[in-house]
């Protein structure tokens, strides 16, 4: 068995891991989504946004143009230097006179009542060990009239479905691939690590609260590559996958962190012996297609966007006990005690 190289790139890197991360973001939504979704926010120009947990400010420049001119738009995070990248890539765009960023926690948001025109979160939720307590803070917030939205995984409404050139499961190996993926998210929570399905409680959590035009866009996206690769969308994957491909970790799944989720979850040692095996199997086949550019893919994943308008008049509170809420409720372990892990970007 030939050995594995020692990667030239190291995808634990930080600014490496940053690029192929803001690279992702921008391939999450289509332009017909965002402009539809904008316009969905009831954005207009003099708005105030917040994005919460704004990571490397993805969501506040993707949609923070829309309240230009006379708009401010305001990042939130609990990472100095999330916060500090995210102001030098709205200074790129242009945006540093109509922007500002706050260190705080979305849990405990360090703005009054009422501020904000529209609260954005993007990639937060899945994070949280209280994700109810952050949606009732940027509900306070955000003044009523105002929309609310989070975009977020939602596992159990659906399943990543892909097709690869490289390696054609058989039906026991597809069996085992759907057990891996169900008992590592398991095993996610139980850790407490967060809740991958979160946006699918989101519509009923925003209903219970008694936001007004509650409504849901899937990310319609396939991500597809064949060759020769002309587009720019397939250029973009193929050179996070060349970067990710020189990692020696990605040939070395599950690695100690990812057996301890898989066992978390309740996988036996045999079983998880055999998802090594069968992901080394793929892996040397991408890897050698990837290498003779005959690499071809169709692949898509649930990820929603929820949102909700602030209503104008109060509403009565629900009682917590009548909401609906996930299966079980878990506390984040960050570094620092941290509520989230350093994901929103």
């Amino acid at each position: 068995m030939s050995r594995i190289q020692k990667p030239s790139v190291n995808y634990r890197n930080a600014s490496l891991r940053r690029e192929i991360l803001i690279r992702q973001r921008r391939g999450i939504w289509t332009e017909d989504q965002i402009e539809s979704l904008g316009r969905h926010f009831r954005l207009k120009p003099g708005m105030k946004m917040l994005d919460a947990g704004c990571g490397y400010g993805y969501a506040m420049r993707t949609w923070g143009p829309r309240c230009l001119p006379g708009g401010e738009l305001v990042g939130l995070d609990r990472d100095r230097k999330l916060l500090s990248q995210a102001a030098r890539f709205c200074r790129k765009e242009g945006l540093s006179r109509v922007t500002r960023f706050v260190r705080g926690d979305i849990c405990e948001i360090p703005f009054s009542d009422n501020e904000f025109d529209i609260s954005l979160a993007h990639v937060v939720f899945c994070h949280l060990a209280e994700p109810e307590q952050a949606l009732d803070e940027m509900i306070r917030v955000t003044r009523p009239g105002g929309c609310i939205a989070v975009f977020d995984n939602a596992a159990a409404g659906g399943r990543e479905n892909s097709w690869l050139s490289w390696f054609r499961p058989t039906r026991a190996q597809a069996v085992l691939q759907f057990e891996m993926t169900w008992t590592w998210i398991a095993g996610r929570g139980k850790l407490g690590q967060g809740d991958l399905s979160v946006n699918c409680y989101m519509p009923g959590w925003m209903e219970a609260r008694g936001l007004e035009h509650v409504d849901v866009r899937t990310n319609e996206r396939v991500t597809w590559i064949a060759p020769p690769y002309r587009s720019e969308a397939q250029q973009v994957f193929l050179q996070n996958e060349r970067e990710r491909c020189r990692e020696h970790n990605r040939f070395a799944w599950p690695d100690r962190e990812e057996r301890a989720r898989l066992r978390a979850g309740g996988m036996t040692e045999r079983r998880i012996e055999q998802v090594r095996q069968q992901m080394m199997l793929a892996a040397r086949a991408y890897r050698k297609a990837m290498k003779a550019g005959t690499a071809s893919l169709a692949a898509s994943f649930p990820f929603w966007c929820v949102w909700g308008f602030k209503p104008a008049r109060s509403v009565p509170t629900v009682p917590a006990q009548a909401r609906p809420a996930p299966a079980e409720s878990y506390r984040v372990r960050t570094r620092g005690g941290q509520g989230r892990r350093r994901a929103g970007v």
